[in-house]
């Protein structure tokens, strides 16, 4: 099959010069970054009309209402094609069903089988489980007739896994959303401070590495340098809090949960954002997490660890880079971040161009135009 075969505008009738992408999405956070980035970029794209089956609620409810919701869609306006959004997988076999005879796009930016057997070490490789997790994984990967993921790592990872045929594999950035996340003006910028802010947010997945940030403010410890780590759930929470009593580390706050809207202003108040990942994880050296994107999109110095692939970034003129799992590495970069306060703008500044050249909407538009049309 020649690469001109997986392009879905070849494949669907035109309708008054417009293409009907219907985007289905039924997850516990609808509000999404990467749902955010691909639907404003569809809506960017000529001669694409864009129809949404997503849910508003966030229990178990979300399943049935994204569902009904596609079925009016299907029935009401016959959409020409459909992208199943973050975590697709859980509803797959149903919307393949309801999305019959139409082209079906899958966004894959996470394997199940990778997070649960090898990050979570939830199931065991080669057990029973995990046979039938990548069975499962395998086989929506192959009935998609497009699978969307974030990086060319990530992309390696799946041919090599699953066995997908690479020409119908489209990686594309995970973006950010650029209405939230705006370049900070110049005369918003900090002046040198005696007491330096380090930001971290996240929801503490092994790819993170919350223990090497807490090793690295232990190290830390008698420096001018503040930590505020933001997030965290159930056992991963409770790991990190006893971690943190047992260091006795008096530097770092911890905040639960803060409202989408106020990280902009957390982020521009921060002297550096902590972008990781540093769990030095499979997965973790095959993505560009999407906290390193909002800095980057808001011109703000973020530090980030070193994967599989560059994306452009250069330590000390876009970002601080960093080997993960170093704790060492990463205190040598705050402290030089620290000592030299002056040559943060123009870092962050140089953030903000890579973002606008590799990982931005109208990247996304571009990649996802030359898949629809």
């Amino acid at each position: 099959m020649s690469p001109d075969d997986h392009l879905i505008g070849k494949r669907m009738p035109s309708r008054e010069n417009k293409i009907r992408v219907c985007y289905v999405l039924s997850y516990r956070c609808p509000e999404y970054v990467r749902t955010k980035s691909l639907v404003q970029s569809l809506n960017k794209i000529h001669g694409v009309e864009v129809l949404e089956a997503v849910n508003r609620t966030r229990g178990i409810w979300r399943y049935a209402q994204t569902l009904w919701r596609l079925l009016t869609l299907r029935i009401g306006k016959d959409p020409d094609c459909y992208i199943l959004g973050f975590r697709g997988y859980e509803i797959f076999w149903i919307v393949r069903i309801l999305a019959w005879g139409r082209p079906l796009i899958l966004d894959h930016m996470m394997s199940p089988y990778d997070s649960l057997v090898h990050e979570k070490k939830l199931i065991k490789e080669g057990g029973v489980f995990g046979r039938i997790i990548h069975l499962y994984e395998r086989s929506i990967l192959r009935s998609a007739d497009i699978v969307l993921t974030d990086t060319e790592p990530h992309r390696s990872y799946l041919v090599g896994q699953f066995g997908v045929d690479a020409e119908k594999i489209h990686p594309i950035p995970v973006g950010t959303d650029e209405e939230v996340f705006k370049p900070v003006p110049v005369r918003a910028r900090r002046v040198k401070k005696d007491l330096f802010h380090v930001l971290f947010y996240g929801s503490f997945l092994p790819l993170h590495g919350i223990n090497v940030i807490l090793e690295t403010a232990q190290v830390l410890r008698d420096s001018p340098i503040r930590f505020t780590i933001i997030g965290g759930t159930g056992r991963a929470l409770r790991e990190f809090h006893e971690m943190r009593k047992s260091l006795k580390l008096d530097n770092v706050a911890h905040r639960r949960w803060v409202p989408y809207e106020q990280l902009p202003d957390l982020i521009q108040e921060a002297d550096v954002c902590l972008g990781g990942p540093f769990g030095d994880t499979g997965q973790a050296h095959r993505i560009v997490t999407g906290k390193t994107l909002q800095s980057l999109a808001m011109g703000r110095p973020v530090i980030v660890g070193k994967t599989g692939d560059d994306y452009g970034f250069r330590d000390k003129e876009n970002c601080l880079l960093v080997s993960q799992g170093d704790k060492e590495d990463l205190a040598r970069a705050i402290r030089w971040c620290f000592e030299n306060q002056d040559r943060l703008p123009m870092i962050g500044d140089g953030g903000g161009q890579l973002y606008r050249k590799r990982f931005s909407t109208d990247r996304i538009r571009k990649v996802l135009q030359e898949i629809l049309l």
